[in-house]
């Protein structure tokens, strides 16, 4: 085929979505005219859509060799380096193509959109914004702005930005989603109600849908309506399972829990682990236990303390976790035999990881906050044997009720959130392996009570402040002003953490109970277990 034939079919298979025969014909092309900046273009172009992210960056790059110039193509890099988590050549990318274009709005919106995903605020507000004023009216720039400014807790700028959105799109749904949200913050509940409930979303926006849902039950919850409280929580529930459900399967997370349970259960004694020689990082401290169990409050309490540094649930053990399996011919036999060298490894993997969140200094304490890392204890304590351990208890029922309360990003564990039945049954499950953990690994811990956190507050602190073997500081007492420094708060509970103490949420169980029936039996044996 001649050159121009070759190119008017590239052009009609990429309108029709046929993005392998676009390549097909565009590698003839360059046969052709190996030199043609925009042949690579749509190369890069079509590999990303067939999710084929290395060769889109190859013919990115090549691109950028023929057109240095081109402020779209070192965008387009940005971005697929951001998706497989490099983020130095993620950054390196974006800027350059600010460089070229200062006025790139699609360079300046993602980002500041990855700055908030890696949890930066200050820089994800500043691009943001640049990219509002570049362009003033594109509804997804105000709702990337108001989501950030309702997770950092910005209530003041929430509010303003609302009002600069509404000149624009004064009838836009998604503009008033957010002003329900915002009514509900400001907890005049009613309001937040009237304005979501007329809502008319677009069915296909499940996310919104659901968050929609979520938020109208929380405002009935504080209006002491639970009966429409639970009913719009099983909505939102519902949304969520169609949404994951192809995706994840919660007894996948089950049976993880019991094969951890089969094959520790054998141990009678201490499984005694040693450090064999010096190293370089002192281990970190793991905040656990079940979800929604007070492990968000005390992360805000402890984080004011100025040796304390906080990694708020990321996926450091998760990353080690994946590594052992993947690449070590895993077995719970075989992590008995893990050598000095291979320990070491995993644990430069970890602090590798860490670096992507937070600079490390040899003076802190890190405390990585993931609950569910309770079940990895085994594995952590092979791998970080000085390691600390911080239990977070309350009482079984409100920590499950809150649980199925609430909007977890989807995956194989948080299927089991969905219902009050499959998160009583989680519960049973952690704790069973929990108590096993306890009998049979030299580990260190320390619980702490959400109740008496609630109710103590520092007799309980300083107890766990010297656990830590730190000194107390008055500051602690006011660790709800912590929350107020601009931080992205990945939580469900961020709405939450700038306030001061309160126990609204103590025994919160019983405005349902009559959705306990089912599970009395697993809750006789842990309210005995832990003394409520």
């Amino acid at each position: 085929m001649e050159l121009k034939e070759l190119i008017d079919l590239s052009n009609k298979a990429f309108q029709e979505k046929n993005f392998q025969t676009v390549i097909e014909l565009l590698k003839k092309v360059i046969l052709l005219q190996p030199n043609r900046y925009e042949i690579y273009f749509r190369l890069g172009l079509a590999s990303n859509n067939l999710g084929n992210l290395k060769d889109a960056i190859s013919y990115f790059e090549k691109a950028v060799l023929i057109n240095p110039n081109s402020a779209p193509t070192f965008c387009n890099l940005g971005n697929l380096y951001a998706e497989l988590n490099e983020k130095n050549l993620a950054l390196k990318n974006y800027f350059k193509s600010i460089e070229i274009d200062s006025k790139n709005f699609k360079a300046n919106y993602n980002l500041g959109s990855y700055y908030f995903k890696l949890g930066n605020l200050e820089e994800a507000e500043k691009y943001l914004v640049y990219a509002k004023n570049i362009m003033p009216n594109n509804v997804f720039t105000y709702n990337s702005l108001l989501f950030l400014y309702d997770r950092s807790n910005n209530l003041e700028k929430l509010d303003k930005t609302l009002i600069e959105a509404k000149d624009f799109f004064p009838k836009n749904s998604w503009i008033e989603f957010f002003e329900g949200i915002i009514q509900y913050r400001k907890k005049k509940y009613q309001k937040s109600i009237n304005i979501l409930s007329r809502l008319d979303l677009n069915k296909n926006d499940k996310s919104r849908n659901m968050l929609k849902a979520s938020y109208l039950a929380k405002s009935y919850d504080c209006l002491g309506l639970f009966g429409k409280a639970y009913d719009h929580f099983k909505i939102s529930n519902s949304i969520s399972q169609e949404l994951a459900e192809k995706t994840f399967n919660k007894k996948t997370f089950l049976g993880s829990i019991q094969k951890r349970i089969n094959h520790f259960s054998g141990f009678n004694d201490k499984m005694i682990t040693e450090p064999k020689n010096k190293r370089n990082n002192s281990d970190p401290v793991f905040l656990i236990g079940f979800p929604r169990s007070g492990t968000t409050l005390l992360d805000t309490i402890l984080r004011t303390h100025n040796l304390i540094e906080l990694i708020e649930e990321k996926p450091l053990v998760d990353t080690v976790i994946k590594e052992i399996e993947n690449n070590m011919n895993y077995s719970f036999a075989t992590l008995e035999k893990l050598d000095d060298l291979k320990i070491n490894e995993l644990r430069q993997l970890y602090y590798k990881k860490m670096e992507q969140y937070l600079e490390i200094s040899p003076d802190k304490i890190y405390v990585d906050k993931f609950p569910l890392n309770i079940i990895y204890l085994a594995e952590i304590n092979k791998i970080f044997p000085e390691a600390k351990y911080i239990l977070a208890l309350r009482n079984p029922r409100d920590s499950v009720l809150s649980c199925f309360m609430q909007s977890f990003t989807p995956n194989d564990a948080m299927l089991n959130m969905l219902t009050i039945d499959d998160a009583s049954n989680l519960y049973d499950q952690t704790m069973q392996l929990w108590k096993i953990y306890e009998k049979v690994l030299d580990i260190k811990f320390h619980k702490v009570k959400y109740e008496d956190v609630v109710n103590n507050f520092e007799p309980t602190i300083k107890d766990l402040i010297t656990f830590l073997e730190l000194d107390w500081t008055d500051k602690l007492k006011d660790f709800y002003k912590t929350a107020e420094k601009k931080r992205i708060i990945s939580t469900p509970s961020y709405d939450q953490v700038n306030n001061p103490i309160y126990n609204k949420s103590i025994g919160r169980w019983k405005n349902y109970k009559d959705k306990f029936i089912n599970t009395g039996k697993i809750f006789e044996k842990w309210n005995k277990e832990f003394n409520y």
